[in-house]
């Protein structure tokens, strides 16, 4: 039977699919020597975000043919490399899309109403911080989105039905969004004019320190930045400056440049700032969902069917 290697425990209803059709082995997350161990004579692949999948893996995979994540992001993975050996990879498109949407939502909430702030404070026995008059009204709010695309637009009809929010939004990938987003021609309109600014948009070399001083210095002293897309979008030593300083109020994350977060950055000692591991997508509901759609992509590739979602499509077919 085909070797499937597990880089971490998924839903074991997605693990019990594969073992009808493959040999499973499961690694224990981050034992990289075991996952080594038995890279080389498998078939298939299944991975998270915990495992950079890099040339150097690649070649250690002489009958590999599949690398499959659970999830969308495919910058973990030498993609470049693993097209030119006819390696299929296979992401999750659109099956976190609502709980990445939710948890931003609930960000956007928290950073308005200053959740953690305020229960630190009662936490701590000063119920007279309830007369700071900190948190703020969404309704009539701006949003701005960087990036409109499934999740972008999930995050603007939630914010809109919920709170009346007005949504603003550049992405120079698409011409056409719902009539309630209005597209405007610049990133700088978005920093400069939104209330909330909202990251959608996947990691490239185009996209590395996107949101820098330029962009955080356009920002309103009130407004607010929320990422829950990829860290390294953002120039994290820049913003916790800018946080620092108050130039901004507040921001969010759930993503960092490097995971998890260096014990000496800035980030983890400021009050205005809330943060997440990397756990956006990890609601019980789209774990399950994402493991059954990575493990259907091996199984159908066993099978020799043509999966679903094909990441790098033109370079293996």
């Amino acid at each position: 039977m085909k070797k499937v290697l597990l880089a971490q425990s998924i839903y074991a209803p997605a693990i019990e699919l594969l073992e009808q059709h493959a040999e499973v082995v499961l690694i224990k997350e981050g034992n990289m020597d075991e996952f080594k161990k038995h890279l080389s004579d498998a078939y298939a692949v299944i991975i998270g975000t915990s495992i950079k999948f890099t040339k150097e893996l690649i070649d250690m995979a002489s009958n590999l043919k599949v690398i499959s994540r659970t999830g969308v992001g495919v910058d973990n993975i030498d993609v470049a490399t693993a097209t030119e050996r006819g390696i299929y990879v296979l992401n999750t498109p659109g099956v976190n899309s609502l709980s990445v949407a939710e948890h931003t939502v609930m960000l956007i909430c928290a950073l308005a109403k200053h959740v953690i702030f305020l229960d630190d404070e009662v936490r701590n026995h000063r119920y007279g911080s309830r007369r700071l008059y900190l948190p703020i009204d969404l309704q009539g709010k701006k949003l701005g989105l960087i990036g409109c695309g499934r999740i972008g637009r999930m995050v603007a009809e939630k914010c809109m039905r919920a709170f009346d929010m007005e949504v603003i939004g550049y992405d120079p990938l698409i011409s056409a969004v719902p009539e309630s987003i209005q597209l405007v021609d610049s990133i700088e309109e978005v920093f400069t004019d939104a209330d909330f600014i909202s990251l959608h948009v996947p990691f490239t070399e185009n996209t590395r320190n996107l949101v820098d001083n330029r962009l955080l210095s356009l920002m309103k002293s009130s407004a607010f930045l929320i990422n829950t897309s990829r860290g390294g979008i953002v120039d994290e030593t820049v913003l916790a400056s800018k946080l620092k300083e108050k130039k901004i109020a507040g921001a969010a994350l759930d993503v960092f440049s490097k995971e998890p977060p260096d014990p000496s950055s800035e980030l983890l000692n400021l009050p205005n700032v809330i943060l997440t591991p990397h756990t956006a997508a990890l609601t019980q509901e789209c774990t399950a969902r994402v493991a059954m759609e990575a493990a259907k992509g091996v199984v159908d590739l066993i099978q020799n069917k043509i999966p679903k979602f094909i990441y790098n499509k033109e370079g293996v077919l």
